[in-house]
């Protein structure tokens, strides 16, 4: 006789099933609603022809219609797919162009790409805002808070179970073999003679008590009692007998250990015995490939799971400071819910795993992938960045190898090469010893030499990406950063042709002739410069920058220091590996969420453009500027940047005032510097600590020699504002310091800069949206010309190599699908619904962490 069930109106589980079935049900209104309303509108329309919208958008290339017809593209594209580079498969034109026509021809470009993509509904962002969600979240969390722990408790009783074959009294639970998870001591031999890695759980004393696989419990006259059992690794079959004989018995052949990700089992290889000939063989290292296991040693006594493997690797882009022995000791304890035993090395895991990883990338190179190419950079990139990373450093080991590493060179450059270039550069210039200089003020990064850490290594890295974030090479720091350290990098770099390059010291005299890209200096590195140098090398002041903001290799270091945090005690192989696959882990998330940024970039570059340009018609007003006048300002800007002549207009002016000047400069600069990379350049709390000391004894310093200036000047007009260097001093002003002796006789020069640096802001915004649209277009033919490479790779292997046939097959799959998301994506930016992409929630840039998933989204996806 059924069971009647009785519905308590108060259990929070059947109040959350009625509020999503009236959710539902109203969904289904509104959707029958829009149904009838668009049915409505056919009707009535007469059959008339479709009508073409007419709304112009500004900036955005010339209109067209909805429903109209497509335009033709003026570029071309040139595919010549005979190997894998992609680089060499798109024709970049040779003509140079105006802004203007550049920006419309990039537009053409991508348009005629996007034309290929089928329209879909574009990305909607949520009804209600997160803080309603989360606090409705947490009131149904309130609700159902009571009712939780009567569930944990309930669960643990066992009751009076019968086995689901046989029906007899259970004593084994498996949730493995849900819904079928009670057996009788016989039947769970049965069953789980073929399932060892099942997590059982017995019940004969009452409780349940989690057993390994190797224990089974048998009946007799006094109870129940557990008996020890050999269980047989699970492969695939391998029938390998010379009298292809079919009747074959399996035996527990050695001792083997597998480590899954529930831990450690002890099992034994299985033994193959032929009946007709007593033939014996045990499966190879291909078998146990096929079967999902990778071998911890030539001879096969230990196997990872492939499954762990993909998941450690993961595990470690995630969370780059996760250590080996950390999740040595999750696995174990996995191992001991599971009712196990035994000790997981994490040595041999690591290098178990480098092993994994190295044959993981030989294996993507035949499916033509390049980890550190930007596919929006391919094949013109416009600027890269380069800065050290001294968080990056190795203990010195005398107990290390000397083997190479698996990816010596890849990413990380070979030492001796750097030191062959580091060595070129030191003759070609003048030695400096100590700091470069940047007006009075010094810069470590300028220097030529610098002395060694005792007790280091590899100081730390030296780290080049493009404007997307994405790692391009690096190289190891063994004498702190110099300046030939970052023109090695830009050698490197040439074949991509970047018009910009990007670090914190951007020019040399002695080393101009050996620089090719135009200097660039970041943003947050210009803001720690003088104010001349700043607006002769900040990236906001160059023509053709855009917005970047040459930071983008700070955003990256970030990632990498947390790396520090285990591969500063490994051997120099195994650090630069780990590196390796740290980086392109970094960049395959990037890759990913490649088309999210550069659109969401593209709008919202678009709303600023159009908000920049009024505040400065705003600020042309305010202070009643013509266009001639403001060009006049732009001039007398650039002239007074260019001008290192000294203020010799007071007649107290001697050589004691210029020294009190020189020195008001220096220490000013260095509280900047040294505040810029407390965090950034350092990891000891120890040393912070006498920095922030030394911090402040230079701020005290620095106060009481304006003091003094301002006491030996008689003109108060042209004494310094201690409160505006104090509000510099704190990060929170945008402004640039300009001291009185700056002036020249500039009258008014604040008021020009300002204005000078809106021009600036609103010129290189217009330039962003220009250098969007080619990327945006560069990323695109980077997929179809890699889809075609695959293609052509897929007809060589049709006959050849099986294996390599299906992993091309996927990756052409994979491309084709990645390719339709980008073009619909992008085909969003550039259409009318573009505002979408500001208010659907995005991940982090990164791709690295996210958030909290809310509880509406995962009622939506059920």
């Amino acid at each position: 006789m059924a069971t009647r069930h009785i519905l308590d109106s108060q259990d929070p589980h059947y109040q959350e099933g009625r509020r999503m079935a009236l959710e539902l049900k109203h969904d289904h209104v509104l959707a029958e609603a829009r149904r009838a309303a668009v049915e409505r509108k056919r009707s009535g329309s007469g059959g008339d022809p479709p009508r073409t919208s007419k709304r112009v958008f500004v900036g955005r290339g010339k209109p067209r219609g909805r429903r109209g017809g497509r335009r033709q593209a003026s570029a071309t594209v040139t595919r010549h797919p005979v190997e894998c580079s992609l680089s060499s498969s798109v024709e970049v034109p040779s003509e140079i162009l105006n802004p203007q026509e550049e920006f419309e021809k990039n537009m053409e470009r991508l348009s005629n790409i996007l034309a290929s993509c089928p329209s879909a509904e574009p990305q909607r962002s949520s009804a209600s805002s997160w803080s309603f969600r989360q606090q409705k979240a947490s009131e149904r969390w309130k609700e159902a808070r009571p009712y939780h722990p009567q569930c944990l408790i309930a669960k643990e009783a066992v009751g009076h179970p019968s086995c689901c074959l046989c029906h007899e009294p259970a004593v084994i639970r498996c949730r493995e073999c849900l819904p079928e998870d009670w057996f009788c001591g016989d039947c769970d031999v049965l069953h789980h003679k073929k399932q060892p890695l099942h997590n059982r759980e017995s019940v004969i004393h009452g409780f349940f008590e989690a057993i390994p696989p190797t224990s089974c419990i048998i009946k007799g006259d006094g109870g129940y009692c557990t008996h020890e059992q050999a269980c047989i690794l699970p492969t695939v079959k391998v029938p390998d007998c010379s009298c292809e004989g079919t009747n074959f018995t399996v035996l527990p052949g050695k001792p083997v250990i597998l480590i899954t990700i529930n831990g450690r089992f002890d099992l034994h290889q299985p033994l193959y015995k032929c009946q007709t000939c007593q033939q014996q063989w045990t499966p190879d290292s291909k078998d146990l490939l096929r079967s999902g296991y990778w071998p911890a040693s030539v001879s096969n006594s230990t196997l990872y799971t492939l499954d762990l493997l993909s998941s450690f690797q993961e595990l470690k882009v995630i969370a780059p400071g996760f250590s080996r022995q950390a999740f040595a000791k999750l696995l174990e304890h996995r191992t001991k819910c599971g009712g196990r035993s035994g000790h997981i090395n994490g040595d041999a895991l690591q290098r178990s795993f480098l092993e994994f990883s190295y044959a993981s990338f030989e294996e993507d190179q035949l499916c033509c992938s390049a980890p550190f190419t930007c596919p929006a950079c391919t094949p013109e990139m416009l600027a890269v960045s380069a800065d050290g990373n001294r968080k990056l450093y190795r203990f010195h080991r005398n107990t290390s190898s000397d083997d190479p590493g698996f990816f010596e060179g890849l990413f990380v450059a070979e030492d001796s090469a750097v030191s062959t270039f580091v060595d070129t550069i030191q003759k070609a210039v003048r030695n400096t010893q100590g700091r470069g200089t940047c007006g009075d003020s010094q810069w470590t990064a300028a220097r030529e030499t610098s002395r060694r850490a005792s007790k280091l290594d590899e100081e730390g890295m030296e780290v080049a990406v493009c404007r997307h974030g994405f790692l391009l090479k690096a190289l190891n720091m063994y004498r702190g950063e110099i300046f030939a350290y970052p023109l090695f990098l830009q050698k490197e770099l040439m074949p991509a042709k970047a018009k910009f390059f990007a670090m914190d010291v951007a020019f040399l005299p002695a080393l101009q002739e050996l620089t090719e890209m135009k200097p660039f200096l970041s943003i947050m590195h210009a803001r720690a410069h003088a104010t001349k140098c700043e607006i002769k090398w900040s990236g906001r002041n160059q023509e053709g920058a855009g917005t970047t903001a040459g930071e983008e290799v700070e955003q990256v270091n970030s990632y990498l220091s947390r790396c520090a945090l285990t591969t500063k005690y490994m051997s120099k192989a195994a650090r630069v590996d780990m590196v390796t696959l740290h980086a392109m882990g970094w960049n395959h998330k990037k890759s990913l969420s490649l088309h999210q940024a550069l659109s969401t970039r593209y709008v919202k570059t678009c709303q600023r453009l159009q908000d920049e340009t009024a505040r400065l018609a705003e600020l042309k007003t305010e202070l009643h500027c013509t266009d001639e006048l403001v060009s006049q300002w732009l001039s007398d800007v650039k002239e007074w940047a260019a001008d290192e002549t000294p203020d010799t207009s007071h007649a107290t002016q001697g050589t004691t005032h210029r020294g009190l000047q020189q020195s008001i400069e220096g220490l000013y600069l260095s509280v900047r510097q040294r505040k810029q990379t407390l965090y950034r350049q350092n990891d000891s709390s120890k040393f912070r600590h006498r920095l922030r000391r030394k911090l402040a004894e230079d701020k005290k310093l620095l106060l009481q020699e304006i003091q003094e200036y301002n006491g030996l000047v008689p003109d108060s007009a042209t004494n310094i504002d201690v409160a505006a260097v104090e509000h510099s001093l704190t990060g929170e002003s945008s402004v640039s310091q300009i001291w009185p002796w700056e002036v020249h006789g500039s009258a008014n020069i604040s008021m020009k800069k300002q204005l000078h640096d809106q021009v600036m802001l609103a010129m290189r915004l217009q330039e962003e949206k220009s250098i969007l649209v080619l990327e945006m277009a560069q990323h695109c033919t980077w997929l179809q010309s890699l889809a075609v490479v695959l293609k052509n790779k897929m007809a060589e292997e049709d006959k050849g190599n099986e294996g390599l046939g299906c992993l091309l097959r996927r990756r052409l799959s994979e491309v084709s699908e990645r390719l339709q998301v980008v073009l619909q994506q992008y085909k969003t930016a550039l259409g009318p619904e573009a505002s979408v992409l500001l208010h659907v929630e995005a991940e982090d840039p990164s791709g690295l962490s996210s958030p909290d998933t809310s509880e509406d989204e995962e009622e939506n996806t059920v």
